[in-house]
């Protein structure tokens, strides 16, 4: 696993999105280890079969990839912290807050929702079985480029260094991102049945311009979680942050400073 460490503090663990290969954790390095390193111990990683991690060849479920949060705050020697799950790391970061609460000082979570959505669910099944289709009919490097340009269609062309790259990553990784995909694709209702056993305090964030995962998911956790706080950006898109990362520091700064 790779992962990274900024600053001292209260530690501050952060789960990137994505549903596997991609750039991991690099863009919250990019855009937050100097703006949040100064109050915390910043910790960043790459999920498995994501970014600089390894893919190894099972482990894709919920439950493991909460284990390897567990996993990696003990090599830390965290015994509790922030944790703060952005898109498809808010499952995980759910599922780490259910079954270890006492780790878990404050929970965050970033234009992201339980999967509990049918639409969702089925938006996310399509996708996958259009990659193992064109992968029966074409073949694997067809099926890799077919799931890059899914999400970006028009990436081939504006950006062709970029397609190249996550091409490549889609195609070294293919059996695992596939995994993760049915991970997701398991959740069910699992999470949205266990958000009232959440204790400590949730702070929710979303841009009410997302088109990737609608902002009705941030309405169901607010609803669902006890003590839960909920902030709509106007006009933010999925990926608020990369997208709006010094509106989502302001915000999150401003949260902290009000409720402590």
């Amino acid at each position: 696993m790779y992962y990274e460490v900024h600053g001292r503090g209260e530690p501050f663990l952060w789960v990137h999105g994505g549903l596997g290969g991609g750039e991991g954790c690099k863009p919250f390095s990019e855009h937050h280890a100097r703006a949040f390193s100064d109050g915390f111990r910043l910790i960043f990683f790459d999920r498995r079969t994501s970014g600089r991690s390894e893919s190894p060849a099972d482990g894709y479920s919920m439950a493991v990839f909460a284990q390897d949060v567990h996993a990696l705050l003990q090599r830390l020697g965290v015994r509790q912290a922030h944790v703060l799950g952005s898109s498809a790391g808010g499952p995980i970061a759910l599922t780490f807050a259910l079954e270890h609460p006492e780790m878990v000082s404050r929970l965050y979570l970033v234009n992201t929702m339980t999967y509990a959505s049918a639409p969702e669910r089925e938006a996310r099944q399509q996708e996958l079985s259009r990659v193992l289709e064109v992968e029966r009919a074409l073949g694997r490097e067809a099926a890799a480029e077919s799931a890059v340009l899914y999400r970006q269609p028009d990436l081939k062309t504006q950006d062709p260094e970029r397609f190249q790259e996550l091409y490549r990553i889609r195609l070294e990784r293919f059996e695992g991102i596939n995994r993760t995909m049915e991970a997701y694709l398991s959740i069910g209702d699992s999470l949205q049945e266990r958000l009232a056993e959440l204790k400590m305090p949730v702070f929710i964030a979303h841009g009410d311009a997302d088109a990737t995962i609608p902002v009705s998911g941030s309405l169901e956790l607010h609803q669902g979680i006890p003590d839960s706080e909920l902030i709509i950006i106007p006009g933010a898109s999925h990926g608020l942050l990369t997208t709006q990362a010094e509106v989502m520091q302001g915000v999150i700064f401003a949260y902290l400073e009000r409720v402590s």
